[in-house]
């Protein structure tokens, strides 16, 4: 592993006139600090707006009424409030500082990062931050107030760190390893690093006149150790360039530190060196902003991970952006990179009518917009005068601030955020298709025009293979009733049995498992999948969409994983909507294996009490053993127990059945009142039926997020691609009945090609054709006078067999009857025949 060494480069005394000119020109005028978070001369603008502005005013006091608390225990006995510090008095040199105890983590006696650390493994670190931050927060106020007794408490406790800190040894665990923290560096300058810097920017007038700092071991005033504390600051700096690791959210997350601590030098020469780093030069442990902005190629895109990662992460650059670009306006980050900025909205656009989010790999359910991460970006976009993200960010954040959803309350609202005024407030505009590229997802929505988010319906497929992605295939969730009712498993704590040999691996997810074999492979902790590819999307993502009625997507699957599975998979899923309140999704999943005596596996999982089979000649025998060969394999990092459902319980299971199956997953306990999920599921031959208890799903609506989660399992023996799993799902409530009267498949010459779905809605009867066919597919049928080439289709009549519309999703000719219709390069299609 190539290290990077940081060294300072002295400014020699004695310098040509000439090389001084072209110095300054190259750093600027020299800055007086403060001038990381604000400079020395806006202190009287700030003044204004604490003054002036009842929001700065609120954080102003705020931060003075909590920060006099502790000011107070300070001056009582300064050492005694000291001594506090977690110091290990145990290890320390006589009149010498000790060291402080480190933080660290240890499962059976392996030592690990701290995901998992206890409350008592986790106190010192704790205490320190607690520490650190009044230190900060006196800092602050000592800018604002002048008030030399904020600086003395802030710089004492600072020279205490700096004089501690200094006893232990930089681990390198597996190159990540701290100072403190000796087996989770990645963490401790996430937490701590990037504190210090910020504080000596605040005190540097302080200390500069020859203010003192309290020292514990002498008990008595000192100068403050300015060498000691520039070399921490770059050991800090040089935590993030020489440990770690690239293509990830690690770069992002350590950057914080990187920056405050490069600014924190002293020496211009080094610091705009260590500040390169950031900005321009690439390590083996750090990227930088010009290799990080690449994942924000077009504007939309996202950072390539998670949910609660990407909009964090492209939070942080935003605001790093902003530090930097302050620092030297020259750079003008905002405009080289202006696609960062159009990021931070994009998560808002993943959300179901509940406004949970749409879930892949370890994203949380639920998430808050960051709407101070929107302020730095139109603070940033003003500098730059970036006018598109000045227009469309300052309406957002006026209805926020308007609404109650978003109150400023950091001090850097104070120094970088003014008065949003003189805007119409604006919301965002859910499309009826969306994607997230990185992980494979297509989205449809339907929005009600009741506005009830339980009127509702919205639905998702996707899968690929990203960091914190999970191996979960061609994965799908389905939204009805308020909620999200066919669920992702989600995640729990990293490192933890069922997180690692459940949740992020296929049997938690809603896929297909070929041959009881699927698996990740490769890539981020050998979690590999391929990506899921869109073959077909009605309406295009930003379109409009030719019905108000119907959507579909098809997408496609390579299960390579391993070398048992080897399938090639397709699967179609569409949104119908019969009413304002009712509407279904169909579901038609293909898959095939290269391999011989190949089975295939569908699994659902849907937030219940329980999965009640209606077909009563349906009969379930226990089934323990079923899916335990892998319970007891190998497990240990980047190898475990493939493909999950080892988790599966109360495992009961029918004997081979090829008739048609209704079944329905009937949920009574949220506080909104039951909801059910309805299945309708033609019948194929080689089919058997499974049902079984999964593993509770992480933040489900309560009680469901400890409660298990029934779950439906369909195995076809052979191939399933000619007659593939088929399933029609309907969501309904407790005061209703469910519309769907019955399913029929459609097939030809013993191939399936589609259904035939009555509904009964408000009292009238409706009876749906849907043509579902792999693309550039023919279906032809004497018997229903259809001929139809092309995708997707519904035809929709009424009792009286009269023809109500016709909805061409891709496809290029259909008839029906006396009917016909020419798309124009198979462009959707939509008419209504009623008045």
């Amino acid at each position: 592993m190539k290290k990077i060494e940081i060294k300072i480069i002295p400014i020699r005394l004695i310098l040509p006139i000439f090389f001084l000119l072209v110095q300054s020109k190259m750093f600027g005028q020299v800055q007086e600090r403060p001038f990381i978070l604000v400079k020395a001369s806006e202190r009287d603008q700030v003044l204004e707006k604490i003054k002036t502005q009842a929001w700065a005013k609120d954080i102003y006091n705020n931060l003075l009424n909590n920060t006099d608390i502790e000011v107070a225990f300070f001056y009582n006995n300064p050492e005694n409030y000291l001594k506090q510090l977690p110091f290990n008095w145990k290890e320390g040199e006589k009149d010498e500082f000790p060291p402080f105890y480190k933080t660290d983590h240890v499962e059976n006696g392996i030592h690990k990062n701290l995901d998992n650390a206890t409350d008592e493994e986790w106190k010192p670190a704790a205490l320190l931050i607690k520490y650190l931050q009044v230190a900060l927060d006196c800092s602050m106020l000592y800018h604002i107030t002048e008030d030399e007794k904020y600086a003395y408490a802030a710089s004492s406790i600072l020279y205490a760190f700096i004089k501690s800190v200094q006893k232990s040894q930089l681990s390198d665990w597996h190159g990540r390893g701290g100072w403190l923290f000796p087996y989770d560096g990645f963490r401790e300058v996430r937490v701590i690093g990037y504190k210090l810097p910020l504080i000596y920017d605040f005190i540097h007038p302080y200390i500069k006149k020859g203010g003192k700092s309290f020292d514990i071991i002498k008990s008595k005033n000192l100068d403050f150790p300015f060498n000691e504390a520039q070399k921490v600051f770059r050991t800090y700096a040089d935590i993030t360039i020489n440990y770690g690791q690239t293509g990830s959210n690690h770069s992002v997350l350590e950057a914080p530190s990187l920056v405050y601590n490069a600014l924190a030098m002293d020496d211009k020469k080094e610091r705009e060196k260590l500040l390169s780093y950031f900005l321009t030069e690439n390590t083996d442990n750090q990227d930088a902003l010009n290799v990080m902005a690449k994942n924000y190629k077009n504007k939309g895109d996202i950072w390539p991970e998670t949910s609660q990662y990407l909009n964090h992460s492209t939070a942080i650059l935003v605001k790093l952006m902003l530090v930097v670009n302050r620092y030297n306006p020259d750079l003008k980050l905002a405009s080289t990179y202006p696609n960062i900025l159009f990021a931070l909205p994009r998560l808002d656009y993943f959300v179901y009518p509940n406004n949970e989010i749409v879930r892949w790999g370890d994203g949380h359910r639920k998430g808050s917009v960051l709407y101070d991460a929107l302020d730095d970006a139109l603070s940033l976009s003003e500098m730059d005068g970036l006018d598109e993200v000045t227009d469309k960010f300052a309406p957002l954040l006026a209805a926020a601030i308007q609404n109650g959803k978003y109150k400023r309350h950091e001090m850097e609202s104070i120094f970088w955020h003014h008065e949003i005024t003189a805007t119409t407030p604006a919301s965002i505009l859910l499309p009826r298709t969306d994607r997230v590229y990185h992980a494979g997802i297509v989205m449809q929505r339907n929005l009600s025009s009741t506005i009830k988010p339980e009127d509702g319906l919205m639905c998702f497929v996707g899968g690929a293979h990203m960091v914190h992605g999970h191996a979960e295939g061609m994965n799908i969730e389905l939204y009805g009733e308020g909620q999200v009712l066919g669920v992702d498993n989600g995640r729990g704590r990293y490192g933890k049995d069922i997180h690692e040999n459940y949740s992020r691996i296929f049997a938690a997810h809603n896929t297909v498992i070929v041959n009881g074999a699927s698996q990740g492979e490769g890539g981020w902790a050998n979690l590999g999948i391929n990506t899921v590819k869109l073959i077909s999307l009605e309406p295009q993502v930003g379109a409009e969409g030719v019905s108000p009625y119907y959507s579909f997507s098809q997408t496609s699957f390579e299960d390579t994983g391993g070398e048992k599975a080897e399938a090639k998979q397709e699967r179609t899923l569409a949104l119908i909507r019969t009413s304002p309140t009712t509407g279904y999704y169909v579901d038609v999943f293909r898959s095939k294996s290269k391999l011989p005596n190949q089975f295939h596996d569908y699994l659902y999982h849907n937030i219940a009490d329980d999965l009640v089979f209606n077909t009563t000649d349906l009969k379930f025998n226990d089934t323990p053993n079923k899916y335990m060969s892998n319970a007891n394999s190998t497990w240990k990092s980047g190898t475990y127990r493939n493909p999950g459902w080892h988790f599966f319980n109360d495992v009961k299971t029918s004997n081979t059945y090829e008739g048609n199956i209704k079944a329905t997953f009937k949920t009574n306990k949220l506080k909104n009142g039951a909801i059910y999920m309805q299945l309708h599921i033609p019948g194929f031959k080689n089919r058997e039926y499974t049902k079984v208890n999964a593993p509770a799903t992480f933040e489900a609506p309560k009680p469901y997020d400890e409660l298990v989660t029934p779950t439906l399992v369909i195995r076809n023996s052979g191939e399933a691609w000619k007659n593939p799993f088929v399933v029609v799902f309907e969501p309904f409530n407790a005061n209703e009945k469910p519309s769907i009267t019955s399913v029929e498949k459609i097939e030809e010459h013993g191939v399936y090609k589609g259904l035939k779905v009555e509904t009964v809605v408000a009292s009238k009867t409706l009876i749906q054709y849907i043509i579902t066919q792999s693309k550039d597919e023919e279906f032809k049928s004497e018997a229903l006078d259809i001929e139809f080439k092309g995708t997707f289709a519904v035809i929709t009549l009424d009792e009286n067999d009269i023809l109500q519309n016709i909805y061409i999703g891709e496809g290029e000719s259909l008839k029906y009857k006396n009917t016909l219709i020419e798309t124009d390069e198979n462009k959707a299609f939509y008419k209504s025949f009623i008045e």
